[in-house]
């Protein structure tokens, strides 16, 4: 990993001074008396990890796996305050006798909401939730595991007004706050995805890249924060939508303690495995121990996982491999402490794409294809890729395995130092040093279905090279070579005759050209936070310096491939054949090699990226929190951005080697019409239109600069309910991939990269707290204007290609977002989580069939509901916990034009667990399901065609005439492309806490 020396010099003056404060920020707390007790929740159950504070002294420590603590502190009286995440405070008073021994026994009511709980994420001082003037979630440990997620993003459906596309898998998911622009594309829209304080990887909507695909969740997790809209671009770069925090264990605990879960999954019951094998479809490890080091002033926590899944669609090889190893280690100090983590991340994760499926708006499996439930485009029948190497002008040969999936190598080492200064001040600075090296392979879907033989793929070649002589063809699998079907081509009549096979094999007759993409992404990130704060009367101002430098290389390249539509299909060769005097002479033509239909495609949509690009960010920040009175807190945040970007993307051209045999097709028109591409030979027609480098570059250097405010008010109503309000204007900057793909199409020489411009979003909301005995609510409405985003388009073009079309627009979005829980009873607790919004377009022309721009103002935002709610439950008594959830998802739009409507859908998750107790204590049994009653629902469709094709355009939607031949509609005949969500998936876990 290398950084740039110029950023390192920056950074140079903060390290001089978190180094020369910390000698003389460490003493020994001198301590006599000893101050003992047990804390446990209201049904007598011990609290692991509790915390304990005597002041004045600020001496704390934490429980034990027994709640039971011990602590020295000098005689006096005191003010003990007991707090554990997730229940709600206490304090009372005590006195240490000189040689005496005080006693403390407390018993915690529950917090379900957290309230009481501090929340350092959007606040740049730590501060209660209920007293922040933001909309914030968090989840401690045990909510976390209660939330049966199957990876980061699928954990964010617990937080109101975030819509969570979670259906790729494990990572590589997409999330969108309130309404804000986001799809299936474009990961984690205006949110910043943070570990620890920081980011994971500064930019985190990249091509094959998105923001999850760093992070996972496992034991080493001690709480998630979630900051929506408010504060967040005051906090953070390019994120007005919301920051999300994941925070580790720092080994808190009294004394050493740790956890080991092995856990198994039904996913073997649907591989090809049988008898015992099909208990090994999930294999997967949990570790974590932390504590104190004894006799040192060292505290560490040290975890990880591995695991091995088969996938809930099987593919024909494991879905998932890999695993992780965090590590942090704090030193205290008597005012603050020193901090650093390590996290190595090694972890191959499939990403799950559409699959064939017709009725427009009634999503029906095709006769034949994939099952929407456990069905897949991807097969070991074509898992291993062995094509001309499209990074060395098809010289050598680039080999790539499907199982690598998205296969991410993250290492990463950070910092976080805090001191009291004295007189009011501290000074914190968080810094990250990491390396992220991500590869991707997958199958990436295209186009909707065509037919294979008549009125498809077959028949356009024939009548394509019917001058030439076609006359026949051969469709074969391409890894056994099994003649699919055959057949002559009369060229007079046109007719096309069965010679062999089935013309509707399969029993749908239906092919489709998909994208093979092999990706490397290489990136390196330094980042340095630095804040000086200083309380003076009321208030608490802040300052603060933050700077990030990244570098992103990519290679890309586009390749497509021709499959079958079955459930883990075979990849199709295809032969044309010719007749004698022809211009073809007899000879064959061949139109595809191992199912590949172009090697690195050239044509309008081809794409060969050879990218390099830096980003270098300053800002600056400024906040002052004014406590006006005991009831009243005010708060006012201003950041400065200046993002500096500057790199190169290599130029490509088509290879032209013309076939001497062919001279006849060369005209002025088109000079190279007899272009043989790489090897030469016009008759081999997967390389015809092969892409390489030239050589040459474009280059970009742009700075963009932004201010961002924030305001915000708390008005406390009683020791428990608060009232809220905050209104924000933030900018976010074009990132990388805006330049890498970013040529501007209207220059031929292909130098002008589009600069881009800084969008603005402003937002206001106003909310309500409460946190009581018995309920927690968070009720907050919301309003959002986002100008000048830029919206990508995916063209199809009848070449089989796709061309990205930017344009620019606005959207409007407000509603109403609730999180509420009620516990009636010991033990029970009830949970809801809602948002209504209206997320609308109010400006943008979109592209139609014809290739015309039209206004779509007016429609509805593609992939976000109207509708997202969520009720459940969980109870604990004597050992056992069970618990419940329920997610709905209202219908919405598949695309901007609004064509495609799809379903509204419900998805049921649930656990119980067993909690041993006497010999056994520590060890935990338990049992999760996802989506237990195995509903069908869809995530998104058409991502890449849906917005110009005909098929999905309005007309051909909304026709209702019946085809006799048929019995459907146009609509109900036509195929495309969906995602479903993930199937059922039971999970058993053995666990031993100790």
């Amino acid at each position: 990993m290398t950084s740039n020396p110029t950023f390192l010099r920056h950074l140079l003056p903060a390290a001089v001074i978190v180094c020369a404060l910390a000698p003389a920020a460490y003493a020994q707390t001198a301590a006599s008396g000893p101050v003992t007790g047990t804390i446990t929740d209201a049904q007598g159950q011990p609290l692991v990890g509790a915390t304990v504070v005597l002041n004045p002294g600020n001496i704390g420590t934490a429980t034990d796996r027994n709640g039971a603590f011990s602590l020295a502190a000098p005689a006096g009286s005191y003010t003990a305050t007991v707090s554990y995440l997730g229940y709600k405070m206490a304090s009372q008073a005590i006195t240490v006798a000189n040689g005496g021994t005080a006693t403390l026994n407390a018993s915690l009511a529950q917090d379900p909401l957290l309230m009481d709980g501090v929340v350092v994420t959007g606040n740049f001082n730590p501060q209660s939730k209920l007293e922040s003037a933001t909309a914030v979630t968090t989840l401690n440990a045990r909510q976390i595991q209660t939330r049966v997620s199957r990876g980061t993003a699928d954990l964010l459906m617990a937080v109101p007004g975030f819509r969570v596309n979670s259906d790729g898998g494990e990572a590589a998911n997409s999330v969108s706050a309130r309404g804000l622009p986001a799809n299936a594309e474009s990961g984690f829209g205006f949110l910043q995805l943070m570990e620890d304080g920081l980011p994971l990887l500064e930019v985190g909507g990249l091509t094959f890249a998105k923001s999850d695909i760093h992070m996972r969740v496992d034991e080493t997790l001690d709480r998630l924060e979630v900051l929506r809209g408010g504060s967040a671009g005051i906090q953070a770069n390019n994120a007005p939508g919301g920051i999300i925090n994941f925070l580790s264990k720092t080994g808190t605990t009294a004394q050493i303690g740790g956890t080991v879960k092995l856990t198994g999954g039904d996913q073997g019951f649907y591989s090809d495995r049988t008898g015992f094998d099909q208990l090994l479809g999930l294999q997967r490890i949990d570790a974590n121990v932390g504590g104190p080091i004894k006799g040192t002033p060292l505290r560490f926590n040290i975890g990880g996982f591995y695991r091995k899944d088969d996938g809930t669609r099987y593919m024909g090889f494991p879905m998932n491999q890999g695993g992780q190893v965090k590590a942090n280690v704090t030193y205290n100090l008597k005012n603050g402490y020193v901090r650093l983590y390590g996290k190595c991340l090694n972890d191959r994760v499939a990403y799950l794409t559409s699959i064939p499926y017709r009725n427009l708006n009634n999503p029906e499996q095709i006769p034949g294809g994939p099952d929407l439930r456990r069905g897949t485009m991807y097969s070991e029948h074509q898992r291993y890729q062995n094509i001309p190497n499209p990074f060395n002008n098809g010289q050598g040969r680039l080999q790539r395995d499907l199982a690598d999936g998205q296969h991410s190598r993250y290492k990463s080492i950070s910092s976080e130092v805090f001191f009291e200064l004295g007189n009011g001040f501290t000074l914190q600075n968080n810094s990250r040093l990491l390396d992220a090296n991500l590869s991707t392979d997958g199958v990436y879907d295209l186009t909707p279905p065509i037919p294979g033989v008549e009125n498809g793929l077959v028949r356009s070649l024939l009548e394509g090279f019917r001058p030439l002589g076609a006359n026949g063809f051969e469709l074969r699998y391409a890894d056994n070579g099994t003649l699919v079907a055959s057949g002559s081509y009369d060229r007079t009549t046109r007719a096309i005759t069965q010679t062999g096979g089935n013309f509707n094999f399969n029993g749908n007759g239906l092919v489709n050209i998909a994208g093979i993409f092999p990706d490397d992404k290489p990136a390196t990130n330094a980042i340095n936070k630095l804040q000086l704060g200083k309380t003076l009367g009321g208030h608490r101002l802040s300052a603060g310096w933050y700077a990030s430098r990244y570098t992103i290389k990519e290679r890309l390249s586009y390749n497509q491939v021709v499959q079958e539509v079955a459930n883990r299909p075979r990849l199709l060769n295809l032969t044309l054949t010719s007749a004698p005097a022809t211009a073809l002479n007899g000879a064959p033509l061949q139109v595809t090699q191992n199912g590949f239909l172009s090697y690195s495609f050239g044509t309008a949509g081809g794409l060969l990226a050879n990218t390099d690009g830096t980003t270098q960010i300053n800002s600056l920040f400024f906040g002052d929190e004014w406590k006006v009175s005991d009831k009243l807190n005010l708060d006012l945040g201003l950041r400065y951005e200046a993002s500096h970007n500057f790199g190169r993307a290599g130029k490509s051209a088509q290879i032209v080697n013309l076939d001497p045999r062919f001279p006849f097709l060369n005209s002025a028109a088109n000079p190279t019409g007899a272009n043989g591409g790489l090897d030469g030979d016009y008759t081999t027609r997967y390389d015809n239109t092969y892409l390489q480098n030239t050589g040459a570059f474009r280059s970009w250097d742009f700075l963009f600069q932004t201010v961002n405010a924030s305001v915000g008010a708390n008005y406390k109503l009683d020791p428990r309910t608060a009232v809220y309000a905050r209104y924000s204007n933030s900018g976010v900057a074009p990132t990388n991939d805006q330049w890498a793909f970013g040529s501007d199409p209207s220059d031929p020489t292909g130098n002008t990269t589009i600069r881009g411009a800084i969008q603005r979003v402003q937002q206001a909301e106003i909310g309500v707290k409460a946190s009581t005995d018995r309920l927690g609510l968070g009720l907050t409405t919301f309003y959002s204007r986002n100008d000048d985003i830029p919206f990508t388009i995916q063209q199809v073009n009848p070449a089989g290609g796709f061309t990205l079309n930017r344009q620019r627009g606005s959207v409007q979005s407000s509603g109403v977002e609730a999180e509420i829980t009620f516990q009636p009873v010991a033990g029970l607790t009830l949970r809801g989580i809602g948002t209504v919004q209206t997320a609308r377009i109010v400006e943008f022309k979109q592209l139609n069939e014809t290739g015309q721009l039209v206004s779509i103002a007016g429609n509805r935002l593609e992939d976000t509901p109207d509708f997202l709610l969520e009720g459940g439950f969980d109870y604990t008594y004597r050992g056992f916990d069970v618990f419940s959830n329920y997610r709905w998802f209202g219908e919405r739009y598949a695309n901007r034009r609004n064509t495609i409507l799809l379903p509204s859908y419900g998805v049921l998750f649930g656990g119980i667990g067993y909690n041993f107790a006497g010999t056994l204590k520590g060890v935990r049994l338990s049992a999760q399901g996802s989506n237990i009653l195995n509903a069908l629902g869809y995530g998104d469709a058409a991502a890449r065609n849906g917005e110009n094709s005909a098929a999905t355009s309005q007309a051909f939607v909304e026709n209702k005439t019946v085809n006799p031949a048929s019995g459907r509609t146009p609509a109900q005949a036509a195929n495309n492309l969906i995602r479903p969500i993930l199937p059922r998936n039971i999970t058993l876990s053995v666990g031993y806490s100790f």
